[in-house]
């Protein structure tokens, strides 16, 4: 026969890691607690920005010096248009023969990235 301190487990209840387990305290009284199956919550995620976040924390940092935000959509759209009239002067550049194609992917790239500064904000 099982001691008092030790708990009787009905037939078909759990054991191993989810039964019930009891310390009797100094008087006697009955103390339990549940041990549970739950994982451990995952460490809190610290990631590095990344190069577009970067980039476009650069761009609001400019906008802000001058206590503006690309937070603002008006503002985020005259910024977008600034940098249309920059891809329709680069364009011209290419057409021209005053860049090259390889200085054109690259400084197109550079200024897709600018463009979607706001959306990263």
């Amino acid at each position: 026969m099982p001691s008092s301190a030790e708990p009787v487990q009905p037939a078909g209840a759990p054991s191993g890691p989810t039964a019930r387990i009891f310390q009797l305290d100094r008087h006697g009284q009955r103390v339990g607690r549940q041990r549970s199956r739950r994982p451990a919550p995952p460490p809190p995620l610290h990631t590095e920005p990344t190069p577009q976040q970067r980039l476009a924390e650069t761009m609001e940092a400019l906008f802000l010096a001058r206590d503006r935000t690309l937070t603002d959509e008006p503002t985020a759209e005259a910024y977008r248009t600034t940098l249309d009239a920059v891809m329709l002067m680069l364009d011209g550049s290419l057409a021209e023969h005053l860049v090259g194609e390889e200085e054109h992917r690259h400084l197109t790239g550079m200024i897709q990235g600018m463009r979607a500064a706001p959306n990263e904000l």
